[in-house]
């Protein structure tokens, strides 16, 4: 099962996925990013996402070839990002985490308004 909510923010579109991004569920991600006008700016959020096969890993490398970046907060999501080579946002500068030592560059995550959402994309949200 995937279970895929839009988020429309201030300065983004925000894709938060969770569940296994594998086959068809991919597939129609694929289709509902593919045919549907994209913002300037998208982010999937892949931290909730616990396993993707090989259909998901293509349908993610097309995410990067139109532009999207993703945030990545679990380990397994974190390293579909690494072994892919993905764009990860990080949710706080490199310098704020922890015992983190990224690279510097990365953007701030784009953060959730409470205002309703009036964005349109085609198809189901839900899977």
């Amino acid at each position: 099962m995937l279970r895929m909510e839009f988020y429309e923010l201030p300065d983004c579109m925000k894709l938060r996925m969770e569940g296994r991004f594998v086959r068809d569920f991919a597939e129609h991600a694929r289709t509902l990013i593919g045919d549907s006008p994209l913002p300037s700016k998208l982010v999937v959020d892949l931290s909730e996402v616990n396993y993707v096969d090989a259909v998901g890993e293509e349908v993610l490398l097309f995410f990067k070839e139109i532009g999207v970046t993703f945030t990545a907060e679990s380990a397994y999501s974190h390293h579909v990002c690494e072994r892919l080579q993905l764009p990860v946002e990080s949710e706080l500068p490199a310098s704020s985490h922890p015992g983190h030592h990224g690279t510097s560059g990365h953007a701030q995550r784009c953060r959730p308004s409470r205002q309703p959402s009036n964005a349109v994309l085609e198809g189901e949200t839900h899977i």
